[in-house]
């Protein structure tokens, strides 16, 4: 299914706006490795009249520039300046090459669409001793050559070759490595390189200068890119046979030509090293030899699509941020962990890809407006001013965009999460028909849900900054840390595809953080309390901030609902201005944030008088954890106990309210023995909340004095 998914995005690219340059940029490594542009050796080779054979000067593809290196902490003076090379990749393509990926990287590998052999530093004093052996393992497995060549031929070239690398041999240093490129330009009338009488215009993206002919004086040798592109196709197809062939298409069922395996080196997951479980018959020891009739076999149109499919996979896939990676692999009920966040730390590279699918294959009227989006799609480039582009960090956890073209419900999103390292992939996720329109909609809740949450921050005090946005923002982020990193990827297929989320593992997860943050601050030194407090009302805005989410997702995506909070400033308005035997709480989360509110507020008095934190003091001794009827035993059915005791002033209103509270707790003790998490996470956000925005100044002292240790 994944590789059908690849082909579908291959045939679109293919279809729309695919010119030989982009072609080649995705068949080969000259874009994502162009160093070999550092040494380009060309050998040109005329077979009219005779073979001759002639080395062009070394040429350099590219510019050194100087560069400032990159000072340490205590370097302020003397900063050092470098050499680095800037390779011109736009010329580059007319030289088209693949890096090896793996295995020996001085030998031959695969299938060369063209004679052009990429060098590795260590290889040039060998080839400067003996290069008759490297061309022709490498001329055995090129395409497209215009004939064989003989012993004698190659042996006239092999010298020339030596020359060569002797003179690159000396001048390597720290500027120039040493990557290069041996190529044997053999110019036809009809072939990839030809003569010409004067050199392309600058900016040519049809033909490409190779360099001025030694054997045809005041002519040059020019590189035709669509030949080219159509030289590596060939080759490609080639390279699957490697691995077997069949008489039909797995795809398509064509059995008009013979079909080859899926075996491609621009698709690293099907790599030749795989083990996958396979029938002995297809093996040969532990290597599958007859991958197309294991797995299936693809017709040259199909295969040249996956080629291409896998190509753009790997260009637009984005790395997830170290701080998202972070989350991932943090205890999502500890405190503890939270911590450990800002210590860091290695943690896996992650990738994410979002594939575009068409349901249909688009009409031929919408090829012009589908090159540019496909285009702006592949480079992940800006969005244009007046249109309907977006930018989909926001859901997918990395950099993408998808054009408004390509945002219509015509098409499907398919989102894969990945590592991969030294060709070993391991596969996290694949989201597939995910909805556009339902991204869209994400987007808007999200963006509402931070506006809504815009006054929590303010009245916790809490620093605002981009990073608040960018994280807080970001759908992965709020599933990771409501949910845990274990169940990131069930939890966003659902949101993806409109399923209901659940509460439970949510309020758990953020009162079991709640409550080590709180005991940690009893237990801990006045730094320590101060932190803790910190990353308490921290904990409080995620929780409220994933309580408008969690509802707004369920009432607009899922239309279905959603759990009902009256909003703080409500009950906070019920526990100021609305009379006492007026007030009246139906759930557990109601009735917790009214006795954290009234806690805060007793604990304010408590404090003027003693000098003492209340919740250390009285309910959280010795570091005990909270629990709903500590709060109600020491706490709301104590307060009146305490003033006495203390000869602490409160006010009548206040007992009152106290009493009231008090009364609904015994009310609603049975409902709140089920829903203990819901009543400790809310408990703090009305202790978080509690007080009003005229004492800010004062409980900016209290905690820089340690009082606010809860």
């Amino acid at each position: 299914m994944f590789l059908e998914r690849l082909v579908a995005l291959g045939r679109l690219f293919l279809g729309y706006g695919l010119a030989p340059a982009e072609f080649l940029k995705l068949l080969t490594d000259v874009q994502d490795d162009s160093r070999f542009l550092a040494n380009v050796v060309v050998i040109e080779i005329a077979l009219n009249g005779g073979f001759r054979a002639e080395r062009l000067p070394l040429q350099v593809w590219g510019e050194y520039e100087e560069e400032e290196v990159p000072a340490g902490k205590k370097a302020k003076k003397n900063k050092k300046r470098r050499m680095v090379f800037r390779p011109d990749v736009a010329r580059g393509l007319g030289l088209p090459f693949v890096r090896p990926a793996g295995g020996n990287l001085t030998q031959p590998q695969g299938r060369y669409g063209l004679p052009v052999y990429p060098v590795f530093p260590a290889m040039w004093k060998e080839l400067s001793q003996s290069a008759a052996s490297f061309l022709r393992g490498r001329l055995d497995r090129t395409e497209n050559l215009a004939r064989p060549f003989s012993a004698t031929e190659i042996k006239q070239v092999a010298d020339l070759l030596q020359t060569t690398a002797a003179e690159i041999q000396g001048r390597l240093d720290a500027a120039n490595s040493g990557y290069g490129l041996v190529v044997l330009a053999v110019p036809a009338e009809e072939g990839p390189y030809r003569y010409l009488d004067r050199p392309p215009k600058p900016g040519d993206r049809d033909r490409i200068l190779v360099g001025e002919s030694v054997l045809s004086p005041g002519r040059y040798i020019v590189g035709d890119l669509a030949r080219i592109a159509g030289c590596f196709k060939s080759s490609k197809i080639l390279e699957g046979a490697e691995k077997g062939t069949a008489e039909r298409c797995r795809l398509c069922a064509r059995d008009e030509a013979p079909a080859v395996s899926m075996y491609s080196k621009a698709w690293s997951w099907l790599a030749p090293t795989w083990h996958p479980p396979f029938s002995a018959r297809f093996k040969k020891g532990d290597k599958v030899t007859d991958l197309a009739a294991a797995v299936g076999a693809l017709c040259a149109d199909c295969y040249l699509a996956l080629t291409v499919g896998a190509g753009i996979f790997k260009e637009v896939s984005g790395v997830l941020p170290l701080w998202l990676r972070r989350e991932l692999f943090l205890p999502v009920a500890s405190a503890g962990g939270r911590r450990e966040a800002a210590k860091g730390g290695n943690v896996p590279a992650i990738q994410g890809t979002v594939l575009v699918l068409p349901l249909q294959e688009p009409g031929a009227e919408d090829g012009v407006f589908l090159k540019e989006a496909l285009d702006r799609y592949r480079r992940r480039q800006p969005l244009r001013p007046g249109r309907n582009d977006r930018a989909l960090a926001a859901i997918t956890g990395f950099e993408a965009t998808l054009p408004e073209e390509l945002g219509s419900d015509h098409y499907r999103l398919a989102m894969v999460y990945y590592t991969e390292s030294n060709a070993d992939i391991h596969l996290r996720a694949v989201v597939e028909d995910v909805l556009p329109s339902v991204v869209a909609t994400l987007q808007e809740v999200i963006g509402v849900v931070l506006a809504q949450a815009v006054p929590v921050r303010q009245e916790l005090k809490l620093p605002a900054g981009g990073w608040v946005a960018e994280r807080y923002g970001s759908l992965p982020y709020l599933l990771v840390r409501a949910y845990g990193g274990c169940y990131l990827w069930s939890v966003l297929a659902k949101v993806l595809h409109r399923r209901p989320l659940d509460w439970k593992p949510f309020v758990a997860g953020a009162a079991s953080r709640m409550a080590g943050q709180a005991q940690a601050s009893v237990l801990g030194t006045e730094t320590a309390r101060r932190q803790n407090w910190s990353e308490l009302k921290e904990e409080v805005y995620f929780y409220t901030l994933f309580r408008y989410f969690f509802r707004r997702y369920h009432q607009v995506v899922f239309q279905k609902g959603g759990r009902e909070l009256r909003d703080w400033r409500e009950l906070q308005a019920v526990l100021t201005e609305r009379p006492p035997e007026e007030m009246h709480f139906q759930t557990p989360e109601e009735l917790g944030f009214a006795a954290g509110y009234l806690a805060r507020q007793f604990g304010r008095w408590y404090y003027g008088k003693l000098q003492k934190d209340f919740l250390r003091h009285r309910v959280m001794t010795f570091g005990s954890e909270l629990r709903p009827d500590d709060v109600w035993r020491r706490a709301l059915s104590r307060f009146q106990e305490y003033a006495l005791k203390v000869d602490l002033r409160v006010t009548d209103e206040f007992r009152r309210r106290a009493a009231v509270v008090e009364c609904e707790y015994r009310r609603l003790r049975p409902v709140v023995a089920k829903e203990k998490d819901e009543f400790i996470a809310a408990f703090w956000s009305g202790y978080a909340l509690a007080l009003p925005a005229e004492q800010a100044g004062q409980d900016n002292q209290n905690q820089q004095n340690g009082s606010e240790a809860s």
